[in-house]
């Protein structure tokens, strides 16, 4: 009988979560096209930004380094002010590879949580399988996750929105110049309290 009434509520519960998306699933149509990220698709383009991590009340600033230094293969590399490398990982489609990481970052979820970000940053293209023509928007699944990518009205991708089933993980919000360079971004994380600002430096 216990069993019973546990499996009664847990039904009611999973049939009462309604599936995420921006702007409601009924807008969203059918397709078949590919979405370009444009920002860090130059092949031996070297970018550098200006870092600042917030995480969980505690702020650490830095150099942030992205450069595509293959057809598949982009590396991502982070200093501290003083110089010092805190990762360096080369990133592509479906591995990575840590060149280095400084020992308090060497955790299996916190590198997880980067080469998961980075890797969403860098993808030079996303398959989208359906469209929200109303926001502009397109959604994805790459790599068993669910991405939502919003564009504007001259056709820039402005936003990558990563999501579980039920609510969002992670966004990245992008801001090109006049020119289509990428000015500045962040990557702001809804689970955990992290949130990265880059600001570009020409050199």
């Amino acid at each position: 009988m216990r069993y019973s009434v546990f499996s009664l509520l847990l039904l009611v519960l999973l049939t009462g979560c309604k599936v995420y998306y921006p702007n409601g699933k009924q807008n969203y149509g059918a397709i078949d096209t590919l979405v370009q990220n444009p920002y860090f698709a130059r092949l031996n383009e070297e970018r550098l930004y200006r870092a600042t991590i917030r995480f969980y009340g505690k702020e650490m600033t830095g150099m942030f380094v992205a450069k595509r230094i293959s057809q598949d293969d982009h590396r991502i590399v982070l200093t501290s002010d003083l110089g010092n490398t805190l990762f360096d990982i080369t990133i592509s489609k479906d591995q990575h590879l840590v060149n280095y990481v400084m020992q308090d970052l060497d955790r299996k979820i916190i590198l997880h949580t980067l080469v998961r970000d980075f890797r969403a940053l860098t993808q030079t293209t996303y398959r989208a399988d359906y469209q929200n023509s109303i926001a502009n928007q397109f959604f994805c699944i790459y790599n068993g996750k669910r991405y939502f990518l919003k564009i504007d009205d001259q056709g820039t991708l402005t936003k990558i929105e990563m999501a579980s089933k039920y609510k969002t993980a992670f966004e990245i919000q992008f801001k090109p110049d006049s020119l289509g360079k990428l000015d500045s971004f962040n990557i702001k994380h809804h689970g955990i309290k992290l949130k990265m600002d880059f600001v570009n430096i020409p050199f």
